[in-house]
């Protein structure tokens, strides 16, 4: 099973169910009233689909993932798992995802989810990824579909609350993507992959994580004010993005990596504090 578990990247799908519910709970407006099965329909079609894209991935990358240090014990590259049975886990797993999203939820989300796919697995894992420094880029955009999927799962409509949850996870995507860059340096020279932190002064990269960081509160403060109706999700909210901003403005007093590492972890924490002030929006709206 734990190998099985490494293939799908489990951390990554469990990491993307959370922002999955944040949109999810940002939809409710539309409703007034929960509905549990739209919701489990939702995660588990969207982690199906997810499952399938980061088994490509691995299948796709098992060239460089034996020249990475943290790559190198994947399945693919040590043998726990034939090629064969990945590929035939990816189909499975991609077209019954497809299936409950397009058929238990909405043709929306399905068509969101298949963007993301198409972005992670063919523009980002096989043309941009090793050919140019703005992979980060479009990978954002794949990075950026979870919240999506779960608001469009109930309000079933495209409106600027999407725009809001766009630009704010697509620039974190970018953010936190800089900051692995940043702390894994080692492992993207080996495998020779163009990550753009990897070709700019360490000043640049603070200045760039700084624009992007800056773009993203912005996006939080239309996000809070046109959505969130209470005030303590709201401080919380303002209070986060305060605190990260702060600490990439800060002289940087440790080693590239060191430092990178500090934002890896902030990235982490500020993106799944924020996705549980709105579903504490939400509660409190429902429950109060």
């Amino acid at each position: 099973m734990q190998p099985y578990l490494k293939l799908i990247k489990h951390g990554i799908i469990l990491g993307n169910l959370v922002p999955v519910i944040a949109g999810f709970c940002l939809g409710l407006s539309f409703t007034h009233t929960s509905d549990v099965a739209l919701l489990l329909w939702t995660l588990l079609g969207l982690s199906l689909v997810i499952a399938s894209a980061t088994i490509i991935n691995n299948i796709i990358d098992r060239d460089i993932d034996q020249k990475m240090t943290r790559t190198q014990n994947r399945p693919l590259i040590n043998g726990d798992i034939k090629l064969s049975q990945a590929t035939i886990l990816a189909i499975l797993s991609g077209l019954f995802g497809f299936i409950i999203l397009y058929y238990k939820v909405n043709l929306i989300a399905g068509n969101l989810a298949l963007i993301g796919f198409i972005d992670y697995v063919l523009l980002y894992s096989l043309i941009f990824k090793r050919h140019s420094p703005y992979s980060i880029l479009i990978g954002s955009i794949s990075g950026a579909i979870p919240p999506l999927v779960g608001y469009v799962a109930v309000s079933s409509q495209l409106d600027f609350t999407m725009l809001y949850l766009f630009v704010i996870f697509s620039s974190w995507q970018v953010i936190h993507s800089y900051a692995i860059a940043l702390y894994r340096r080692e492992d993207y020279q080996k495998a020779n992959i163009p990550m753009p932190p990897l070709l700019m002064t360490r000043n640049r990269v603070q200045q760039q994580m700084l624009g992007y960081t800056f773009i993203m509160f912005v996006a939080v403060l239309l996000l809070i004010f046109t959505n969130f109706y209470f005030i303590i999700p709201q401080i919380g909210a303002i209070i986060i993005m305060v605190y990260w901003l702060g600490s990439i403005i800060a002289p940087i007093r440790r080693s590239t990596e060191g430092w990178g590492r500090e934002q890896f972890l902030n990235s982490l924490w500020v993106i799944m504090a924020l996705c549980f002030f709105s579903m504490i929006d939400r509660g409190m709206l429902f429950w109060l």
